[in-house]
């Protein structure tokens, strides 16, 4: 597991340094946008510094104490209440999703949630894992764990994060040992569900008529769709080289956030964004076995947790910017500017090669003590 957790450190690298070289390339062009730059990368090194502790000086079998565990799922479940209270919540484009903080401008309790929650089914699933097969005592309380999480963060008007959070969650759940039919029958009742959101949702309802047809919107909700289209289509194959893209000019918004994927996609043309593709599908490899190969079960439902809120957030945010999603307002992992998510996000790549360093060791001493019996 050594090489897969070496993979992992330079593939994380390697997204920092596109979305550093984007982020500069879009605050280039902006008001104030050094001070934008600056922010994000004052937020990687401190990342970057939880990324490396977490790897290497902490053991990762401590977040299933109680102490740990209560404080971080008690702190995400204060913070997703707080943000809702008047004048504590910041309120942006309609949803009150930040907390203002110094430094990091804005604070997100969400990115908080997601490993919240995954650390908390982690935990639960293994202390669980006899009862798991059974409906009302394995599956129905992991759901209902998912379901307060999911529907805190719904009641800040997002539906993007959730809907990340509720599949992670019930992929972990069937990882547990829980029944194929039992997470397929919620699966169809979750569709069933973000659905009725969307429709009984005015705006919701309107960004998925113009995800249907955004040409027929050209000039209210289609438009950051048909520009970030527009910037894949100038960069071509080769791309216009670094610096050199025209739709971060004021022409395509969010170009620094959920709309980033575009901006590298007409600058490094169709090659640098096979690079990403590939980039996050090998995350998701090398992720899936290190929580394979875990020593033990809290440990790869932990690893499998954290690669897949990665993986399919980094999906997501992919498919939005090619039309294959309707707009959803998700960043792109380790690439997007976002103080809170690119923290969280590192934290949780420095407990994923914790896990998998561990992994190493502990088939080692399994093949030593082999030999030697």
């Amino acid at each position: 597991m050594r090489r897969e957790t070496t993979a992992i450190l330079l593939i994380v690298l390697t997204l920092l340094c596109v979305g550093l070289i984007t982020i500069y390339s879009v605050a280039a062009v902006k008001l104030n946008g050094i001070g934008l730059f600056d922010r994000q990368f004052f937020c990687v090194l401190a990342g970057l510094a939880a990324m490396f502790f977490l790897a290497t000086f902490f053991d990762y079998h401590k977040f299933s104490e109680s102490l740990y565990f209560r404080g971080i799922v008690g702190a995400a479940l204060i913070l997703l209440v707080a943000v809702l209270i008047p004048g504590v919540g910041v309120e942006v484009n309609g949803a009150t999703r930040w907390i203002r903080l110094p430094i990091i401008h804005q604070f997100q309790p969400s990115e908080i949630a997601k490993f919240a929650l995954i650390l908390l089914l982690a935990r639960k699933l293994t202390d669980n894992r006899d009862q798991i097969t059974k409906f009302w005592r394995g599956f129905l309380p992991a759901s209902a764990i998912t379901g307060a999480f999911v529907l805190l963060v719904l009641m800040e008007r997002d539906l993007g994060i959730p809907a990340v959070m509720g599949c992670v969650a019930f992929v972990m759940i069937y990882l547990g040992g829980a029944r194929w039919f039992y997470v397929f029958g919620s699966g169809l009742l979750g569709s069933a569900a973000v659905f009725t959101l969307i429709k009984a949702s005015q705006y919701r309802w309107q960004r998925f008529i113009t995800f249907l047809d955004p040409f027929a919107h050209r000039n209210d909700g289609g438009f950051h769709l048909i520009q970030s289209l527009a910037a894949f289509a100038h960069g071509s194959f080769g791309g216009v080289g670094p610096g050199a893209g025209e739709q971060k000019l004021f022409y395509l918004p969010a170009a620094h956030t959920d709309f980033i994927f575009a901006v590298w996609g007409e600058e490094m043309g169709l090659r640098g964004t096979t690079i990403i593709v590939a980039l996050f599908v090998a995350f998701l490899f090398l992720g899936m076995r290190i929580a394979k190969y875990a020593p033990d079960m809290f440990g790869s439902l932990l690893a499998a947790g954290i690669t897949l809120i990665i993986s399919l957030q980094a999906a997501f945010n992919m498919g939005v910017t090619i039309g294959l999603l309707p707009t959803k307002g998700l960043t792109l992992p380790f690439v997007s500017y976002g103080g809170t998510a690119q923290i969280v996000f590192l934290a949780m790549a420095g407990i994923l090669m914790n896990i998998g360093l561990q992994a190493s060791a502990y088939y080692q001493v399994k093949q030593e003590f082999a030999v030697a019996h």
